[in-house]
């Protein structure tokens, strides 16, 4: 699905390095982010701001923010 502005779930995503490339120093030296971990971090995101799985706001957020025509 593809929100108004043409992006959907999946754009709303990280480069592909930070998946795939180990950070090279620091604190976290080794570790790259988990695809698994980042859709739930991104579920999360998406429910804390009224939207729905794929990143589209839900119709009850429209209503609160002003957003939608009452009939």
């Amino acid at each position: 699905m593809i929100t108004g502005e043409g992006i959907s779930r999946s754009e709303d995503t990280l480069p592909e390095r930070y998946f795939e490339e180990p950070i090279p120093e620091g604190p976290s030296k080794g570790e790259v982010v988990s695809r698994v971990e980042f859709s739930r971090m991104l579920d999360e995101y998406y429910r804390l701001h009224g939207w729905d799985e794929e990143g589209l706001p839900r119709n009850k957020t429209l209503k609160r923010l002003g957003l939608t025509h009452e009939n």
